[in-house]
């Protein structure tokens, strides 16, 4: 997960809501409640442990991955709640939906 900032001061800051590798904190010491920051603690964990895209891109039972995409859609608007106006919250984890086209990365 990562932020967009822009020098422009009429521009809102965007983040934009993806899942990563590492232990490190999601969103760092961007100011969120700790159960929201705890969701998505979780829902990264299950991005990186039930999807496991080291493998294969694939979510062993796409319901699963149904839920992880809804709980994401989630996320983004209650992040845009706790964030304010001041930040535009996006989200970049579409490619990881089990009924969409598979991600090509090459």
């Amino acid at each position: 997960m990562g932020t967009s900032k822009d020098g422009d001061k009429d521009r809102q800051n965007v983040l934009l809501l993806w899942p990563e590798w590492g232990p490190r904190d999601l969103l760092g010491s961007t100011p969120i409640s700790d159960s929201l920051r705890l969701r998505l603690r979780n829902w990264n964990h299950t991005w990186q442990t039930v999807l496991d895209p080291v493998k294969e891109i694939r979510w062993p039972d796409a319901e699963v991955g149904r839920r992880w995409i809804a709980e994401g859609e989630s996320l983004v608007r209650e992040l845009q709640v706790e964030l304010g106006p001041q930040v535009r919250v996006v989200e970049g984890f579409r490619v990881y939906d089990p009924d969409g086209e598979p991600p090509r990365w090459s």
